[in-house]
């Protein structure tokens, strides 16, 4: 069920201080992911690197998503999976990048989280009663898929556009901040709670 009159706080609050601080001068650098300083005791830099972002482009593409699936989410009542997925996905891409990505020295970006919220979205609306939205929602994780693929073969961002020189895309933040929606999404239905 849809609730138009209720504010989609938690989408709200993180894509304006994600925006904040991705738009502030030498605030990016300072949050980012860097090999060297997390080593050197700044385990901080795993979660803030997801906060700021490389380009403009970028920042508008990861927190656009993030309001648009975040807002769904909410309007539907579906808040505690919203923040499940949140604090998997962002778990998961931390792990991405810090260990499964040895030869990864500078991140950022929040296209873990906004993978992790478009699989969560995806299985909601397959979970409706529609045929059709079940075929949409089966569409859209095909689609999921075939894009982290793309990016694996290319070692191109599909949508962020041209990143600085030295910058790589991690297609392995997207499969796995995905994994985070699917395990919340698997919580939420298990326990009972429903996940639309």
């Amino acid at each position: 069920m849809v609730r138009h009159g209720r504010v989609p706080w938690v989408a709200v609050v993180l894509v304006t201080a994600f925006a904040a601080v991705s738009f502030a001068p030498g605030v990016g650098e300072a949050l980012q992911y860097d090999r060297g300083r997390v080593a050197a005791g700044g385990f901080w830099r795993l979660l803030t690197s997801q906060a700021v972002h490389w380009t403009p482009r970028m920042t508008l593409v990861d927190l656009a998503a993030l309001l648009g699936l975040g807002a769904w989410l909410e309007w539907r009542g579906a808040r505690r999976v919203l923040l499940t997925t949140l604090v998997l996905a962002a778990g998961l891409t931390a792990l991405a990048v810090h260990v499964l990505s040895q030869g990864l020295d500078l991140y950022r970006g929040s296209s873990g989280l906004s993978s992790g919220l478009f699989v969560l979205t995806a299985l909601c609306v397959a979970g409706g009663s529609s045929g059709t939205a079940r075929i949409v929602a089966g569409a859209a994780l095909v689609t999921f898929a075939g894009k982290a693929g793309w990016e694996v073969w290319s070692g191109r961002a599909l949508f962020a556009g041209a990143l600085p020189p030295g910058v790589r895309v991690v297609p392995l933040v997207h499969l796995l901040g995905g994994l985070g929606g699917f395990v919340a999404w698997a919580i939420h239905r298990r326990a009972g709670r429903g996940a639309t």
